[in-house]
């Protein structure tokens, strides 16, 4: 068995070669790339997760990490402040890295639909990894010439940058490889990285700090932290920042490796043939002696029939097996005649071209077999073979139409889509719930310490000694942070097949607005009573709910909602509205005052009315969920829909683009666009008048083009009357390509190269 990972120790720069796919048909193609997705194997789909869910890891790791250095970084450098870092730095430091990742998930949601995914995956690591060294480098230099401070928010930024671009790709890039059966739980896989990321910044605290605890005296306080005490807390959070490079390292080099995505190339790319070779050498099957062998016969053979042998080999044309030198385990047969029976060659019919493309799963278990009756694409399945060996016919293919090709991406068809489909409310729906949930998820965690601190201790005093602060901070983030957000994680991880994505949703809201309700409500009086302890049952609940509904599904439901053509953009603005909603958050509790001396500095004061605020966007979050997200995401039979499926958008015509206020934005829309183009068209008159011969060029050109086609319609429809009429009543002789040697090939072989 080969070792896993090492087939990918080859960088695709290039991966496009020569191959037997050219004789195959578009619609053929399609179907073989649809087919293989669907039936990937655990060693094939798995790496997927891997690769993704270690840079989400990375990116949690280094956004929640610096609620464990600030308290340092306090310490170091502001001993003059009473060894706290100002509250502008602070508060600075998480919205400049939530502003980067608004560019990152916008510029890379775009240029991946643009460029493609392959291009742009990776390149957010590289910058994850050098914004993160950047933060470990950075210091006040010698004697103050530097500022520690300003090189921090300028890494801090950047770092975003990589943070944000990830989201769009990641989720994409797993759900266009994943199988549907899988799907759901895949990017819920990835999307758990995001508390295992966490865990791992406090785990790390942990463990760095107690290797240095002999360098910190016991008695140490903010204000008495000495020159050595200093040195070593200076150590200690370059460690804790700079471990989060190693598995964003770890995943370059995947990263860099990694095909194009299938559904990109095909769709977008509009590449068929290079997307079914690049997966055909790239999904390799682990195990040889339990693969068969991929069969793709050239134009001139006669098709080879498939016998299993205990070698798992395949009889060649003479019955002598040959041993398995297979990539995959898929036979792609060239045309034969409809009603042809392989074995003898008898044609009962008229020749047309069928093709099929046959599955063979040895050892299949009933969960690899992949039922198509509910799928879009025209075939079924023929179950009758036997159970080592499964057959997916695909009969009476005679044309690419029967598997349609999606349009390509253009301002025609993206307004087409959005606008007059009305999928634009899709779009508005995943932006606001995931900008709704973002608002208390990053407002409470990225002030998690200060919050955790005064819900733990109530009125009693917190420690002041810089060793019990930090491993406090630990402890405390680990039970109520870490327990809750991976339980719910976990929940979603089980239920997101059975339950659904909007079902999940639904119930994340609710209860979030409840207990938000609840919290707010009773929190002051559990605070004067002592009540600590109710008070952390309802935090750890809230994070429960956080994951086990919209925190999670809002990142996995844009990812299948839109079509290949716009899926990355489209996850890439629903998730910038989220970051939006967090960075207003920051701001919005780093400076509240809500008069009667309740202000920032009184968390006890100010959290229960922040979490009553907080709750008003969990109902809106709930109530948009229900009006405007699509409801049915199985089949009739209770498939799970294909993302071919759900690119198909929502049910046409529909009032979307009637409505009032829709016509109003067009018309809007329409104004602005024209008054911009008058005053663009004035300051060109004023620098020229370039533009407006090259657009009189244009259209002198278009009309010329447009009378030279009316002029070709109108001889082709003459040219069609007189065959009409010379032919009328005579019969008309066989076509030379059925039942005819055709550049010898066999009877009833039509060589697929030719008239193509």
């Amino acid at each position: 068995m080969a070792l896993w990972g090492f087939r990918w120790l080859r960088l695709f720069l290039n991966p496009f070669s020569k191959d037997s796919f050219e004789h195959i048909s578009e619609s053929d193609r399609r179907l073989y790339i649809l087919e293989r997705l669907e039936g990937a194997e655990f060693s094939e789909w798995s790496w997927v997760v891997i690769v993704a869910g270690v840079g989400f890891f990375t990116d949690a790791y280094a956004i929640f990490a610096i609620n464990m250095v600030v308290p340092m970084l306090g310490i170091i450098y502001y001993a003059d402040n009473g060894g706290v870092m100002p509250h502008n730095y602070d508060i600075a430091l998480s919205v400049v890295t939530l502003g980067g990742s608004i560019i990152g998930q916008l510029g890379f949601g775009f240029a991946a639909d643009i460029w493609g995914r392959r291009k742009m995956y990776g390149t957010e690591l590289v910058i994850t990894i050098a914004a993160t060294l950047g933060i470990v480098m950075s210091s006040n230099g010698t004697e103050g010439s530097m500022s520690v401070i300003a090189w921090l928010l300028v890494w801090r930024f950047v770092l975003g940058i990589g943070i944000g671009a990830d989201y769009p790709l990641s989720a994409v890039i797993c759900s266009e490889f994943a199988p549907t059966r899988l799907r759901g739980r895949m990017l819920t896989a990835v999307f758990m990285c995001q508390p295992l990321g966490q865990l791992a910044a406090t785990l790390v605290t942990l463990i760095a700090t107690a290797r240095q605890r002999n360098s910190i005296p016991a008695d140490a306080t903010s204000q008495s932290c000495d020159a050595q005490c200093r040195m070593t807390l200076d150590s200690i959070w370059r460690w804790i920042i700079g471990v989060g490079v190693i598995p964003a390292v770890v995943a370059l080099w995947f990263r860099l490796t990694i095909i194009e995505s299938p559904r990109y190339t095909a769709d977008v790319g509009r590449d068929t043939r290079k997307a079914a070779s690049e997966l055909d050498r790239y999904l390799l099957m682990q195990t040889a002696a339990l693969s068969a062998i991929s069969v793709i016969n050239k134009p001139d053979d006669h098709p080879l029939r498939r016998v299993a042998t205990e070698d798992s080999g395949v009889a060649s044309d003479d019955g002598s097996p040959e041993p398995d030198r297979s990539r995959s385990p898929y036979e792609i047969s060239p045309a034969l005649p409809r009603n042809q029976d392989p074995a003898n060659g008898n044609n009962f019919g008229k020749a047309t071209e069928v093709r099929s493309i046959s599955i063979h799963s040895w050892a299949a278990s009933e969960d690899g077999h992949i039922s198509r009756t509910s799928s879009p694409l025209p075939y079924q399945p023929n179950t009758t073979q036997d159970p080592e060996e499964h057959f997916l016919e695909v009969p009476q293919l005679e044309s690419a139409e029967e598997i349609p090709t999606p349009p390509a991406p253009s301002w025609k068809d993206f307004k087409q889509y959005f606008w007059h489909d009305g999928n634009l409310r899709t779009l508005i729906a995943t932006s606001f719930c995931w900008f709704c949930v973002d608002l208390p998820f990053y407002g409470l965690g990225m002030n998690s310490p200060k919050i955790i601190t005064t819900i733990w201790y109530g009125k009693n005093a917190p420690p002041k000694q810089i060793y019990s602060i930090i491993t406090t901070n630990v402890w405390q983030s680990l039970i109520i942070v870490s327990l809750g957000a991976i339980t719910g994680c976990v929940i979603t991880l089980v239920a997101i097949d059975k339950l659904g994505r909007r079902n999940i949703q639904i119930n994340g809201f609710f209860w979030l607005f409840i207990l938000f309700v609840v919290i707010g409500g009773s929190f002051n009086h559990l605070y004067e009573i002592g009540g600590s302890s109710a008070i952390i049952v309802l935090y750890i609940l809230c994070q429960i709910f956080f994951n086990f509904g919209p925190n999670t599904t809002t990142y996995i439901m844009p990812a299948e909602l839109f079509p290949t053509r716009y899926r990355s953009l489209c996850h890439g603005i629903s998730a910038a509205f989220g970051k939006l909603g967090s960075v207003i958050a920051q701001l919005f509790l780093a400076y509240i005052n809500y008069g009667h001396g309740i202000d920032y500095q009184k968390i006890n004061k100010w959290l229960p009315y922040s979490l009553l605020i907080f709750s008003i966007f969990m109902l809106l979050g709930l109530l948009t969920t229900i009006r405007m997200l699509p409801g049915a995401e199985t089949n009739p039979d209770t498939t799970i829909k294909t993302l071919e499926q759900w690119a198909l958008g929502r049910p046409v015509p529909n009032a979307f683009a009637t409505h009032p206020l829709s016509l109003f934005i067009a018309r809007t829309w329409h104004l602005v666009v024209h008054v911009a183009d008058r005053i663009y068209m004035l300051a060109d008159g004023v620098l020229g008048g370039e533009e407006k011969e090259r657009r009189e060029g244009l259209k002198k050109q278009n009309h010329e083009t447009e009378m030279e086609m009316r002029h070709i319609e109108e001889l082709s429809r003459r040219a069609g009357s007189f065959r009409d009429m010379d032919g009328e009543g005579e019969e008309r002789g066989p076509s030379p390509f059925v039942n005819e040697h055709v550049d010898g090939n066999s009877p009833g072989h039509l060589n697929p190269s030719v008239g193509r």
